[in-house]
């Protein structure tokens, strides 16, 4: 961080530096333009008093005398005229001061050099003392006829004091030099800020003679001081005269060099400061690190966090319109897209239809083999749907696993299966993820037609989702059509939804329980308690309206901790009134197993109510294993530990893995009912069957077979040696009162079918 910084300082101020020159450049190339052309106009005015000079010889010398006179008076900055004839005879003047012998000498010098040849132009005196004041320049200007020898020269005295009040107004800093000079770059003056500057030894500025541009700059040592100067020159080309403005690059760069100067101190000041406290940062992680491993790690991790919601937000900003991961439109801009098509829907042909698509078992691909293969997935996903369909409908993704897309403009709605059915296919081709193994998914699509659906996007969305949620209700990797009946399943589920935290805090739960029989003697050997909902309104709701709100709210913890409880708490009334108890299991959630607390609160509800854990059984899914394997196999262990049985339930339904049955503390498998229920008409199921129950024995658990309603079924179990059996068969659940009488009992004989 500390080099980007200071790079970008050091570039920054190489750019400032580049930019003081060219504006110091541009600011000097512009100076000499303006004292340019003031200088011209100056000398333009010279010259026209040198052209009506010209009438003196052609016989008007009275009436010349008089203009030169009024000429001189309108120019403040000439201070005398005088016209000579050829022979350098004074015979005009506006002052009566008599010539200094230097400038007679210049004068006549300056005929004889113009004699017989093309003269024109200007002619600067090449003495270097006058008896007149210093501040005192003498011009001379032929006098005659273009192509001809001149007949004469006029001499204007220029005030140089005139001159340096009009360079008085120049801002120009404080090492400024203006230099006028000759063709022959022979120094005419030379202005500073202080003043005129008069040498008595000439100055030649050769350097300058042999550009050949109109206008340029340089940088050199314009006094041989050792001071490097930046110096804009320009000719003016009506006269021979070049005009010199420098400056000295040490003033140039003055205020570049003080905020160099300050910036790279603040930037040294920062860097010594950063660089210490980082010294003493390394060294207190390095003093500590071992003490602290664990906790840089977890900072490490929240710090990659940070950056990667920093990160995100940045790209949200940025593509606030889109889906980052897939690059579709987003919900916002959908909703957009939607309401304008919808809006315009009715003045056009064609039917527009909204789907929902939600993918099927991607939480499951998420949990198992990443994050990052859900991504791909996603993106995957994403191609397939916009390549299924044409470049007027549009595709978005609403979050998560969850697609939107309107169709715009159908021919007819017939036309709706067949594309319905083609996103199926394509979403639902095998994919290959990076090391090989190969994922299926498939989408279940809720379908809304408008305005038959809904006569506005939002009524739309909310049918096509009610519509979506009945497709997964109905076994996934399907479409469904909006219902007007689906409407009221939606509310219910979001009254369910709603209530259930009241219904747990208040105790509107029941427990029913389902005995379990050995097989060899029929007798009673344990209950597995399941959850009811007696709710005021709708009366008896079953697990499966509840459990899975539970679980998508989090709730499945409190309401496991009320089951828990509940058994607790009935074991110790039938023990009250002296009941033969057997082993009661519940049903325990991945969730659950996650909280390294569950031993210990269940040794608590234990306690509390004089129970022992062997007459507490834990019944856990495969699911479990889509979570973290190492926090549940250590809350089964502790649970083991206390005398609790555990149970795998719906064995050979899931992810059932060998090496899972090995690594778990296990005791029982319940084998799932769908191996059950064809078991004499499937030589597969009961294969599968017998080989579970011979697995089990020969790893020292017991086998109960789930979902026994049949005595066809009940005799093939025991003669494979199966231990237990549950099922409607022998019971249905039954409420605590009808258990209690079961258990007094102690025997389910074989009968008919209890229906």
């Amino acid at each position: 961080m500390l080099a980007l910084v200071w790079g970008i300082t050091l570039q920054r101020l190489a750019a400032s530096k580049a930019m003081a020159l060219d504006t110091a450049r541009t600011q000097q190339n512009n100076l000499s333009v303006i004292v340019s052309e003031n200088l011209e106009q100056l000398l333009d005015g010279a010259r026209t008093i040198a052209f009506a000079s010209r009438e003196w010889w052609e016989g008007s010398p009275q009436e010349v005398m008089d203009r030169l006179t009024a000429m001189r008076a309108a120019n403040p900055a000439f201070l005398r005229i005088s016209l000579y004839d050829a022979e350098a005879t004074r015979i005009y003047s506006s002052s009566p001061v008599p010539d200094d012998p230097f400038l007679t000498t210049a004068v006549s010098d300056a005929l004889q050099a113009g004699s017989g040849v093309n003269f024109k132009g200007l002619i600067v005196p090449a003495v270097s003392t006058l008896l007149e004041d210093a501040w005192h320049k003498p011009l001379l200007f032929p006098v005659g006829k273009s192509g001809s020898a001149p007949v004469g020269m006029l001499m204007v005295m220029l005030d140089l004091g005139y001159l340096l009040k009009v360079y008085q107004r120049i801002e120009f800093g404080t090492s400024g030099v203006i230099h006028i000079l000759t063709r022959d770059a022979q120094e005419v003056l030379e202005w500073r800020p202080e003043g005129l500057v008069f040498n008595s030894k000439k100055r030649y500025f050769n350097i300058f003679a042999v550009q050949s541009a109109v206008m340029g700059s340089l940088t050199t040592d314009l006094f041989q001081d050792g001071r490097i100067y930046l110096s804009s020159f320009r000719r003016a080309e009506r006269f021979s005269f070049l005009l010199v403005v420098s400056r000295s690059m040490q003033d140039i760069l003055a205020p570049h060099l003080k905020a160099r100067s300050h910036s790279l101190s603040t930037l040294g000041i920062l860097t010594i400061i950063i660089a210490a406290g980082a010294y003493f940062i390394a060294s207190g992680i390095g003093r500590h690190g071992k003490l602290f491993g664990a906790l840089v790690v977890s900072n490490e991790k929240n710090r990659s966090l940070i950056v990667r919601l920093e990160d995100e937000k940045g790209r949200a900003f940025v593509l606030a319109a889109h889906d980052h991961l897939t690059g579709l439109p987003n919900r916002r801009t959908f909703n957009e897209l939607a309401t304008n098509h919808l809006a315009n829907a009715r003045q056009h042909r064609g039917h527009y239809v909204l789907m929902y698509l939600d993918l099927d078992r991607f939480k499951q691909v998420n949990d198992t083999l990443g994050h990052h293969v859900g991504d791909i997935l996603l993106q995957t996903v994403a191609i397939r749907l916009r390549t299924s369909l044409r470049d007027s409908d549009i595709v978005a993704r609403l979050g998560g696993d969850e697609f939107a897309i309107l169709l715009t403009g159908l021919a007819s709605i017939e036309d709706l299966p067949l594309i319905a059915d083609k996103v199926i296919r394509q979403v639902s081709q095998p994919f290959e993820s990076q090391d090989g193994q190969e994922i299926h998914v498939s989408p279940s699509i809720g379908i809304a037609v408008f305005p038959r659906d809904g006569q506005d996007f939002d009524s739309l969305c909310k049918n096509a989702d009610a519509a979506m949620y009945e497709s997964k209700r109905k076994g996934r990797s399907t479409y469904t059509y909006y219902d007007t009946a689906l409407n009221s399943s939606s509310e219910q589920r979001f009254n369910l939804e709603q209530r259930l935290p009241k219904a747990i805090a208040e105790d509107e739960l029941v427990l029913h329980f389902q005995p379990k029989v050995r097989l060899s003697d029929f007798r009673i050997v344990g209950f597995e308690a399941l959850v009811r909902w007696q709710h005021p309104e709708l009366g008896l709701v079953y697990p499966d309206d509840f459990i899975p709100l539970a679980e998508e709210t989090g709730l499945i913890v409190e309401l496991g901790e009320w089951v828990a409880r509940s058994c607790c708490r009935q074991q110790a009334a039938w023990q009250a009134e002296g009941l033969g108890c057997v082993p009661m299991a519940i049903n325990m959630s991945p969730l659950q197993l996650q909280r390294e607390e569950l031993p210990s609160r269940i040794e608590s509800l234990l306690i509390e109510h004089g129970v022992t854990a062997d007459m507490l059984a834990i019944e856990i899914t495969e699911t479990v294993l889509l979570k973290s394997l190492d926090t549940a196999v250590m809350v089964l262990r502790r649970l083991e530990a206390m005398g609790a049985q555990i149970s795998l339930d719906d064995f050979g339904s899931g992810f059932s893995s060998l090496s899972y049955v090995r690594t778990l503390p296990i005791h029982i498998i319940k084998i799932d009912k769908q191996f059950i229920r064809d078991i004499r008409n499937s030589p597969h199921d009961a294969v599968l069957v017998a080989s579970i129950i011979s697995l089990a024995h020969n790893l020292g658990m017991q086998v109960i077979a789930e979902g026994v309603e049949t005595l066809e079924q009940l005799i093939y179990l025991k003669t494979a040696g199966c231990d237990q059996a549950q099922g409607y068969y022998f019971s249905r659940p039954v409420p605590a009162a009808s258990a209690r009488e079961l258990l007094s009992n102690g025997v389910l004989a074989p009968s008919g079918v209890n229906t």
